[in-house]
């Protein structure tokens, strides 16, 4: 089953690559979202510390000390343009919500489609997305209780042990715990959300309980294909701020670039994940019935106990007892 996931992760990618149409358009409206909301406090702080020393000292080195003082002054104080950014990010969530469902067609027919078909498909499931939305404020709560559960442990065990570090890793203990569990959250609301789409499902509820079951089915598989995935994003993460800290302040084009090839990165992986989620989809959970999908065989075991003990009832579509030849 693992190369059947690696199949699944590689073929996604291809399917993200070959629809990247989709992946250009999302990062511009992010992009443009961004530098909407970044606006106001950029032009704030370019008043203010155009002609300043301190602006001269953030311009040669960054200085935490001298940006964190910046926060406390009411000319320059960024909080007051948090609502703004606040704002435009409602909206790109807002929007992804909105054309995943687009997305998602697009990935399952495997086409270019026409700007109405886009837009259809992701106003005809942007409702339906919005209740699985809610529905999954449920299971990432449970894990925010159970990470906080951890973190008064860790807080208890810290306090009276002898060294130090005891509290801290398993503070980082605890929340690795809760990432890995609203990674599991997110891998069965993508399941959900692909069996939506691919099935036309309207019942949310119905549809929550059945992907529930197909990714129960075959959890081991899918979670290590998201997690690779997920991954991949983080170290691009890591390695974007290490270059981000070694380049000078002056290089503003520069540091433009690599943090947006950082969010570029950031929105492929997730793309790149619905991909694969749609691509395990067709090639296994479409192959056997939602029903049935506990049993390894594509039959109830019911059936094959009522069939008559002399002569077990053969499936359908087997070939029947052979017939004498016409000379016999």
């Amino acid at each position: 089953m693992t190369d059947e996931q690696e199949g699944a992760m590689a073929a996604g990618f291809r399917l993200l690559w070959r629809r990247q149409g989709v992946l250009w358009w999302v990062f511009v409206v992010n992009l443009v979202c961004g530098l909407l909301g970044a606006l106001p406090a950029t032009v704030a702080v370019a008043d203010a510390l155009g002609h300043s020393l301190a602006g001269r000292e953030l311009t040669h080195r960054f200085d935490l000390g001298i940006l964190a003082g910046l926060f406390q002054l009411p000319e320059v104080s960024l909080f007051r343009f948090a609502i703004s950014s606040f704002l435009f990010a409602l909206v790109f969530f807002v929007f992804m919500i909105f054309v995943s469902g687009g997305i998602l067609e697009t990935y399952r027919q495997d086409h270019r489609p026409a700007a109405g078909e886009f837009f259809a498909a992701s106003g005809a499931f942007f409702w339906r997305f919005v209740r699985l939305l809610l529905l999954s404020i449920v299971p990432f709560v449970i894990a925010l209780m159970v990470y906080h559960s951890l973190k008064k442990l860790a807080d208890h065990v810290g306090d009276r042990a002898i060294a130090d570090q005891v509290g801290v890793f398993m503070t980082l203990g605890a929340r690795l715990v809760f990432l890995l569990l609203a990674l599991g959250v997110r891998l069965w609301f993508d399941i959900a959300q692909v069996r939506a789409v691919a099935q036309n499902e309207r019942r949310m509820w119905r549809n929550l309980w059945r992907s529930w079951r197909i990714t129960w089915h075959d959890l081991g598989s899918l979670y290590w294909m998201y997690l690779k995935i997920t991954l991949t994003a983080w170290i691009t993460l890591a390695l974007g701020l290490v270059i981000w800290t070694k380049l000078p302040a002056t290089a503003t084009g520069a540091v433009f670039l690599i943090l947006e090839l950082i969010l570029f990165a950031h929105i492929a992986g997730r793309l790149w994940q619905l991909a694969s989620a749609m691509t395990w989809y067709r090639r296994h959970a479409e192959m056997v019935p939602t029903d049935v999908v506990e049993y390894t065989t594509p039959f109830p075991q019911e059936v094959v106990d009522a069939a008559p003990a002399g002569e077990p009832e053969a499936p359908p579509g087997a070939p029947g007892p052979e017939l004498p030849p016409a000379d016999a």
